[in-house]
């Protein structure tokens, strides 16, 4: 598939000068001033513009006032130390980066659908994750775009050139990010339409007033269609619930890896048993899993977006579970007239619905 970067990186380039007055005094000091940029995962199952995605990120980093490490030095790292899983970070990981690069943060995204047949679609979640201590992710935010999603008057607005619709999911991305940085503050700017409430929900979550919890977030289990529908699903409750407040996110290479050395399985989904091993392990107030029974997207001008799970989450000191929902919807919901509203994009979908359920948690409401 080819892609115009010369053009697209221009255009970034341009967007990158527009920040680059923003200097190194305006960070707030607790947030990282110094970062590595990991390879982009690639979960889609087709090619993806990953070198761009990267390069792009390094650039509105480089250019925002942050230290980006350079790839000759990361790769001396990884070559170093053997590793050999890059979609997240381990606690060894994390302390030896920190330690031997000064390194604060580590920046990750995975791209979970691209399509280049008009209208395109790209779906994507990028985190940022503290290498200071445990591995955390202290922001994350997601991009889940068609070309179709507002079309306006005669079409005028289509947006047909996969490029242009990858430029503007990194830029809304960057620009996140870099508020965050810049401020401390996650956005909170995903629609919430009630009609992506869980369908059912039962709540038993009481959080302690003015703590912040952790928290770790297993793969869910993928029993739909959709190849790497558990990771992306995952990532969009990490996303969520680290934006919360109530909630500090363990970073799923770390959850990984201490499922790798327990040996833990789950056939099916976890049990209370393997959750309160887990949590202990991590020393994890909570362990949130699930089932994703469908997760489905359509490429071309017409179909329909479905996604469907499950949700649990157990609390460790009562070995309970204190949460349990369902979430339902297909993009066609609620749509009347004109198809104003329908979701076109199965991730643009889910993290609607995956916000109502974190704050549902976070809040202690039903």
């Amino acid at each position: 598939m080819p892609h115009r970067a010369s053009r697209f990186l221009v255009g970034l380039c341009v967007a990158a000068c527009l920040v680059a007055g923003r200097t190194a005094d305006v960070w707030a000091a607790e947030q990282p001033s110094a970062v590595a940029v990991f390879p982009v995962e690639n979960l889609s199952g087709v090619n993806v513009p990953a070198d761009v995605i990267r390069q792009v990120l390094t650039e509105r980093l480089a250019a925002s006032g942050i230290t980006v490490l350079d790839d000759e030095t990361l790769d001396a790292f990884v070559v170093r130390h053997r590793v050999r899983y890059a979609a997240g970070v381990d606690a060894a990981t994390a302390a030896l980066l920190h330690k031997e690069t000064g390194v604060e943060g580590v920046v990750i995204a995975s791209v979970g659908l691209s399509s280049d047949m008009v209208p395109p679609k790209i779906a994507m979640v990028v985190r940022l994750v503290s290498t200071t201590g445990a591995p955390t992710v202290v922001w994350a935010d997601d991009a889940g775009l068609s070309g179709d999603d507002a079309p306006g008057l005669l079409d005028l607005r289509m947006v047909n050139d996969y490029d242009e619709l990858v430029e503007r999911a990194l830029d809304r991305l960057c620009g996140s990010l870099l508020d965050y940085l810049a401020t401390g503050q996650a956005r909170t700017d995903v629609k919430r339409a009630a009609k992506f409430r869980p369908r059912v929900a039962y709540n038993g979550v009481r959080l302690e007033a003015g703590k912040v919890h952790s928290i770790a977030v297993l793969p869910f289990f993928n029993v739909s269609e959709r190849r790497n529908a558990g990771e992306m699903l995952a990532l969009l409750f990490m996303r969520h619930l680290s934006s919360t407040g109530a909630f500090r996110v363990i970073d799923t290479g770390e959850v990984r890896q201490q499922l790798l050395q327990a040996r833990v399985i789950m056939d099916g989904g976890i049990s209370v048993a393997d959750a309160d091993l887990v949590g202990t392990i991590l020393e994890a107030d909570f362990v949130l899993a699930g089932r994703v029974l469908a997760y489905d997207d359509y490429e071309g001008p017409e179909g329909r977006t479905h996604a469907e799970f499950s949700v649990v989450l157990i609390e460790r000191a009562t070995r309970r579970v204190v949460w349990s929902s369902h979430s339902d919807n297909h993009g066609s919901d609620g749509v009347r007239f004109f198809g104003r509203g329908r979701s076109t994009n199965a991730q643009g979908m889910a993290t609607q619905m995956v916000r109502l359920a974190t704050e549902m948690i976070a809040n202690g409401r039903k």
